[in-house]
């Protein structure tokens, strides 16, 4: 004989209020944080795609502030750099006015004045670290401090403290890029013509006066192609300077726009869509408030009242 009985109804319903009071619960939440879920756990199905792209993004960050940094060191370069190149055509000047005004009285003195310019772009630093000493950055990589010292020097390699190690970094997900200049690549063509000047007028055929003599004017005309020689040197390597300052530029805006998206797609992930979470918790709240109804109602119900 079958049983008739109110239990059931009743667990049916606190069932159903259970259920909508986690439910208003849930979309509380999402309006009150703004995010689909408070742990991972909730986001279960897309897990993974999120965290590959947190991933990418923290990769992302890390090319954002790399290239912050390098573009503060190659604009420092560019600056060093064509004080070096400036000093190339320093002494063309000088040299072509002495041979113009057959007069080499001035001329030492532009040379101290071109080897200082020089001196000073090689020897220049970056947040306390030499930019042409290779990996040795604790020194400068021009070991002499004045004219006297160049023409006193056996050789021009003998000045170099450089190291052969380049500087490189990773602007992107690409090849790592090579940023760094070495002192004797960028002076040894200019130092060594601003050398063999001071010897010749530390020599038999000098010094350098008022009137210059057949063998200093040919000398003089002799230097012009050197000279020439390493300010085009100077100028190409100031040219591919400019050159990594593009490429960094156009990687930092290729990583911004990428940040850009990868927010997106996380916020997409991860956020809530608050108009439609604020629906949900309007519906929820009335579901609650209609499922307390019921079961308060349910659970005055009695087959007792029925059969007194």
């Amino acid at each position: 004989m079958p049983r008739i009985a109110t239990n059931v109804s009743n667990q049916v319903a606190l069932f159903e209020l259970l259920r909508n009071q986690n439910d208003l619960l849930i979309a509380q939440k999402q309006v009150s944080s703004g995010k689909q879920a408070s742990d991972l756990k909730g986001l279960a199905p897309q897990l993974g795609t999120l965290s590959a792209t947190h991933a990418l993004a923290t990769r992302t960050e890390g090319y954002i502030q790399a290239g912050k940094e390098i573009s503060g060191r190659l604009a420092t370069q560019d600056l060093a750099l064509n004080e070096v190149a400036g000093s190339a055509d320093d002494l063309r000047k000088a040299v072509i006015d002495a041979i113009a005004l057959n007069s080499g009285i001035t001329l030492i003195e532009q040379l101290k004045s071109v080897f200082g310019r020089a001196l000073n772009g090689l020897n220049q630093t970056y947040a306390g670290r030499s930019l042409f000493g290779g990996s040795r950055v604790d020194t400068p990589p021009v070991n002499i401090k004045t004219l006297n010292d160049l023409g006193a020097a056996p050789t021009i390699a003998g000045i170099f403290d450089n190291t052969r190690v380049k500087a490189a970094v990773r602007v992107d997900e690409g090849n790592p890029v090579e940023i760094g200049f070495l002192a004797d690549d960028v002076g040894t063509g200019l130092l060594t013509v601003i050398k063999s000047i001071k010897d010749f007028n530390d020599g038999a055929s000098g010094p350098f006066g008022a009137t210059l003599t057949l063998a200093q004017k040919t000398f003089l005309e002799s230097t012009l192609a050197s000279i020439t020689s390493a300010a085009d040197g100077l100028n190409t390597i100031v040219g591919k300077n400019g050159l990594l300052q593009t490429r960094v530029e156009n990687a930092q805006r290729r990583a911004e726009d990428q940040k850009l998206i990868l927010k997106q797609v996380v916020g997409n992930i991860e956020d809530a869509d608050l108009a439609e979470a604020a629906t949900r918790l309007s519906q929820a709240q009335t579901a609650v408030e209609a499922s307390a109804r019921t079961f308060s109602l349910l659970s005055n119900l009695s087959l007792l009242n029925f059969l007194r």
